[in-house]
Parts: C-alpha cells; sequence; structure tokens
C-alpha cells in the first residue's frame, strides 16, 4: 500500500479510534485518570501579608466551569454539587492546613447549565508560616462520583521582615469600581487571549521606608526567555499596604507561553534615594479561540498533525503569515470535526489530549510525540492491555501493546538498553523518514 492511501485509511483509524475511547480507558494501563486536555477546574494560590506577625496569608482561587459537572432538573431549576477538599503538607508531607465544604449551584436556564462560558467561581485563604509547600485541589462531583484531583508546589513568602516587599501578582480577568473602592475579579486560568485590549495585574507593595510612591517596571518574557514587552508607571503610597493596578497590552502577543516580571522599588518625589527593591512574576497564556488549551505553539501543532494529515498539505501553510496559518489549522480539523455545528471539535481535543500526555509518558532522547510509543498512542489511543518484558534473561526489555477491538498488536523493544523503546513493525512505509 502506498503511503498515500494508507494515510487516508489511517485518518479513518484516528476517527473510530476516538470514538472507542471510554470503552477502552476503563481496562487500559497507560491512559491514567482524565483527558488531559480538558482541565476539569482550575486554581490559583497567591501569598499575600497577613496581620499574623512572622505568618503570611495563602489566597486559593478556584473556577469550576459548569461543562465539567452534572445538573439535574429539580421542578423549574438545574441544580449541581459538589465537594471540594484544599489539602495543604509541607516538604516531610505532613498535612498543615485542610478545608473542606460543599457547593451548589442553580439556574433556571438549561443552556446555561451546559455553557462553556459558565463557571463557578471560589476562594478559600489559609495563614501559614512562610516556607514551601504543596497544594492539593480535588473536586468531587456528587452527582456522577467523579473526583478530580490537582496538585501543585507552592512557596509562601515572608512579608514581615525588610524594608520594601511585594506579594504574588494576581491576573485580573475585569476590574471595576463601587464608589471609592475597586472590586478585582481574577483570572483564574491564566489564559488572557480573550482580552483584546490587554489586561491588569494586581499586587500589593509592602514599604517601611517612608517613600510617598512605588515605581514600577514591567516585562513580559516569551517561552525562550526573550523580552517582548516593556512597561513603567508610578503609584502614590498611601499606606503601609498599597494596592497597586499595571495594565499589560497583548496586542502584539502571539499565541504561547509568556512570564511577566515586576520589578517594584520605593520612590520618593524628593529625590530621596532607596536601595531596596522587591522582584515577583508569574506566568500567563495566550491561546486562541477555539483551539484546545494545550495547543500554546501553532507552528508546533500543525508539525504534530504529520500523523493524520499529508506532509505536502501541511508544507503548503507552514509559511505563511499567523492568521492564515491559524485559519488554516483551524479549517484542517474543522474538516474533522465528529460534531459540527457546536463550540468544540472533540476529536481535535482527544488529538492533542494524546500528545499531552505521550509528552508526559514517553520522552526520553525526543519530545514524547516523536517516540515510536508516542505514536502508536496519538494514532490508536491507549491499548487494552500491555504485556511488559523488562528482565527477560534472553532478551532485550520490550513491550507488547494489544489493541483488541482493532486487531492490533505493537512489540517495542528497548534496543540501547536506555529505555528509548523502538516498534519492531513500521505503522507506514514512510515511518522511518519521519521527523526525530
Amino acid at each position: 500500500m502506498n503511503s498515500r492511501k494508507y494515510r487516508s485509511v489511517l485518518r479513518n483509524i484516528v476517527v473510530l479510534i476516538f470514538a472507542s475511547w471510554a470503552s477502552v480507558a476503563a481496562q487500559n494501563e497507560v491512559q491514567q485518570g482524565q483527558p488531559l486536555d480538558l482541565p476539569q477546574f482550575y486554581f490559583d494560590a497567591l501569598s499575600f501579608a497577613s496581620d499574623q506577625p512572622g505568618k503570611s496569608r495563602l489566597d486559593v482561587y478556584l473556577e469550576v466551569p459548569y461543562e465539567q459537572l452534572h445538573f439535574t432538573n429539580e421542578g423549574q431549576l438545574f441544580t449541581s454539587s459538589y465537594e471540594v477538599t484544599m489539602s495543604i503538607h509541607d516538604s516531610d508531607n505532613k498535612l498543615v492546613d485542610e478545608k473542606w465544604w460543599t457547593e451548589k449551584i442553580e439556574t433556571k436556564d438549561y443552556n446555561e447549565s451546559v455553557s462553556t462560558k459558565q463557571s463557578d467561581l471560589n476562594q478559600r485563604s489559609f495563614i501559614l508560616l512562610p516556607n514551601h509547600y504543596v497544594l492539593t485541589v480535588q473536586i468531587h462531583d456528587e452527582d456522577t462520583k467523579k473526583t478530580f484531583r490537582q496538585q501543585r508546589n507552592i512557596t509562601v513568602k515572608d512579608f514581615s521582615t525588610g524594608m520594601f516587599a511585594a506579594s504574588d501578582i494576581m491576573l485580573v480577568r475585569k476590574l471595576t469600581k463601587e464608589g471609592n473602592n475597586k472590586i478585582v475579579y481574577p483570572n483564574i486560568s491564566g489564559n488572557v487571549s480573550d482580552v483584546t485590549e490587554g489586561f491588569n495585574i494586581f499586587f500589593e507593595a509592602y514599604d517601611r521606608s517612608g517613600a510617598d510612591s512605588v515605581k514600577i517596571n514591567t516585562s513580559i518574557l516569551d517561552g525562550k526567555s526573550n523580552i517582548v514587552a516593556r512597561d513603567s508607571c508610578l503609584q502614590a503610597i498611601d499606606t503601609m499596604r498599597t494596592a497597586c493596578f499595571c495594565n499589560i497590552t497583548t496586542a502584539d502577543l502571539v499565541a504561547g507561553k509568556y512570564t511577566i516580571s515586576v520589578e517594584a522599588a520605593p520612590y520618593s518625589s524628593a529625590q530621596q534615594e532607596f536601595t531596596v527593591h522587591a522582584t515577583t512574576t508569574r506566568t500567563f497564556e495566550v491561546r486562541w479561540k477555539g483551539l484546545p488549551v494545550t495547543v500554546v505553539d501553532l507552528d508546533l501543532a500543525l508539525e504534530q498533525m504529520q500523523y493524520i494529515v499529508e506532509k505536502e498539505e501541511l508544507d503548503k501553510i507552514r509559511n505563511i503569515d499567523i492568521e492564515k496559518k491559524r485559519a488554516q489549522f483551524i479549517e484542517l480539523w474543522k474538516q474533522k470535526d465528529p460534531t459540527p455545528g457546536t463550540e468544540r471539535n472533540e476529536l481535535m481535543e482527544e488529538y492533542y489530549s494524546r500528545i499531552e500526555y505521550a509528552n508526559k509518558h514517553f520522552t526520553h532522547f525526543y519530545e514524547g510525540w516523536k517516540t515510536d510509543m508516542g505514536m502508536v498512542y496519538i494514532i490508536f489511543g491507549p491499548p487494552g492491555n500491555i504485556e511488559r518484558h523488562p528482565f527477560d534473561i534472553d532478551a532485550k526489555p520490550y513491550e507488547i501493546w494489544t489493541y483488541y477491538n482493532k486487531n492490533r498488536e505493537f512489540v517495542f523493544v528497548d534496543v540501547s538498553g536506555f529505555g528509548d523503546y523502538r516498534l519492531q513493525s513500521p505503522i507506514w512505509d514512510v515511518y522511518r523518514t519521519r521527523p526525530r
């Protein structure tokens, strides 16, 4: 079979295997948990100064999209209920603090209950000693009995000493005023692509130097640590604790991951010299609408389509301008959308979820999606059974992946002895020439 005809068959295979995902995942040893591309919830954890001597305050913000919850009809209402557990452990895995509560959501609008734009927001605070911790957030849907868990290493800063300090940075989704008060709505997901005119950041400055202002310099760094934007502003200091806001322009930022670095320093209109300053950083993302959350590099996402799209077709759009490239990319996936007319393209989400999984579990000398195991996993999904032979006396380490529903079997051998498992029988005749 020639390569063009085989790839045509392969495109159909990917769709069919995607359709059988749910029945296979339950018995598979490789795939663990939920599809990686669909975050069941978002959370952010920021440290600020507290009123207790020697301790700081950790604010944890939680956003649970409605589409991840199960709503039931109760008369004229659609309701959903879920439990939240936030646990904080120290570096010795000792539980330091924990909060648990139940949330109930009610809406009269069915469309709102399944909307991709609606979320439930919550926030809890912890008073902690400055230190390194592990924060675990768990969501349990009481209707479906599904549990989702995320974990993150965090650092609670010490703001109790020194002449000047700055808190962690909050990304602001919306900023409004009520009288003299500013109302801050946090951006918990870290994606700022839906804010066309830029976004605000918020942090607190703690000054004991007697300055009347704080000078703020901001820098935006791309994924390669190149500075792509700079700005500065001056803000008056009213008390020892000052709320600082800066606007960040996103018009020139292409899709990708970025870091914002803030250097804040006390400033005096009387030209008094201050030698102290504080630096605080955080990451954020620019994601294009309609693309999976894991797609932050369009060129890479195009390259990763090589398993289901002809090389010639990809070559045609690799070197065009960014907006046309984005439109062509979306059109390629639109042609494969199993549910046209809806906001989501489930096949695209599934495909890049598998790539994300491959990168996390099969990366060795190459990125996981380029390895033989990664390739098979991306195309065929999780195997029904894995037979592992890591210590056979008369053979190199090998694994056998079996796909019962496709009557396919793949053998991978660790030829080098360093965990670089190679497929023994190529999937198609151009296998050996694909990019590595």
